[in-house]
């Protein structure tokens, strides 16, 4: 199958960060987060949030060592991937998926997206199938043998879920009018290592399009991953970057993020994770492509949530105030 290539930008356009740091707020009465107005480029007066009632958001959910996203607009939500991790407890990560659903009153998930198979990915997805009504399962179709995949596949058979696998060239049926979820990755014919199809390598990478705002999502996509997205698109240029595998050192490499050249990225770790996650390597790249009030990370700013009306866009965390101070240090403990 011929790949589909897209022109380069002549000239990446402006954009521009109405707030860079907007605090997210417990309404207990109704048990309901809000965004409150924060500050910008260190000035004391206070400005609001992206004003659109038709925007875009995707949210981080600080999980713990795993990942869970959260896409909504026009109160229609869907989720890419439903992790669970030792670290906090299972329970705890599970719960911090539903706490954040429920606390925004969700019901319905229009679609879940399973990036890959790996536990921290995966492993309460059969939880919110229960919990929440979901449209429609997506995964890469990789075979697994792992006990969770297996109850999972055994589950939608069962339930008769609808259930379609993506590769690269596929779209995923957008809920949201001006919204476009291109698959870039994985290949058709997968990218193996050795006889096996490689499980992070063949992670679903996404392309999320709202006006001229791009988020580009990549799962645990690893180097060579990030290796066959250059080599395939002429244009893999984003606002906004969730970075690969948590932060890894196998992901995010020099010539991937010079051609992404990310004004925000977002990294998804627990808080004293066991893998040293963010490693110092990629906060080094990161480092050469924007600034640490630019980068956000669950295990110190909470929640994140970055908000788009196709134009401008906004990015708001839990832990306000973001300390930019803390950002380039590794799980490890060592700055950039």
């Amino acid at each position: 199958m011929a790949k589909k290539r897209r022109s380069k930008k002549s000239q990446k356009q402006m954009k521009k960060i109405i707030s860079l740091i907007l605090g997210l707020i417990v309404v207990v009465a109704v048990g309901f987060f809000g965004v409150e107005s924060g500050i910008i480029g260190g000035e004391s007066s206070l400005v609001p949030l992206v004003d659109d009632e038709h925007a875009f958001s995707l949210h981080v959910i600080d999980m713990g060592q795993g990942d869970s996203l959260l896409l909504s607009k026009d109160g229609k939500y869907a989720l890419i991937d439903a992790g669970e991790t030792m670290s906090p407890s299972e329970k705890e990560s599970r719960e911090a998926i539903f706490a954040y659903l429920d606390s925004l009153g969700v019901k319905r998930l229009e679609f879940l997206l399973l990036t890959h198979q790996d536990y921290d990915h995966i492993g309460s997805a059969i939880d919110v199938l229960k919990r929440y009504d979901v449209g429609v399962v997506y995964d890469n179709g990789v075979e697994h043998t792992s006990k969770t995949y297996e109850n999972l596949m055994t589950y939608l058979a069962e339930e008769d879920v609808s259930y379609k696998v993506v590769r690269d060239g596929d779209f995923v049926a957008s809920p949201w009018s001006g919204v476009s979820i291109e698959v870039l990755s994985p290949p058709e014919d997968l990218i193996y290592k050795g006889k096996k199809a490689d499980v992070n390598e063949n992670s679903i990478v996404l392309k999320v399009t709202y006006g001229e705002t791009t988020y580009l999502l990549t799962g645990d996509a690893e180097t060579e991953a990030e290796e066959y997205l250059l080599s395939t698109y002429a244009d893999i240029d984003a606002d906004i970057l969730k970075a690969g595998h948590h932060g890894s050192s196998s992901s995010s490499t020099y010539d991937f993020l010079r051609a992404v050249t990310p004004d925000v990225i977002l990294i998804s770790c627990g808080a004293d994770n066991d893998y040293g996650h963010p490693h110092i390597e990629p906060l080094e790249n990161f480092a050469k492509f924007t600034t640490a009030d630019k980068i956000f990370r669950t295990d110190i700013d909470g929640d994140v949530v970055v908000t788009t009306d196709g134009k401008e866009y906004s990015v708001a965390v839990r832990n306000a105030p973001h300390d930019a101070s803390k950002i380039l240090i590794s799980g490890n403990g060592v700055k950039v």
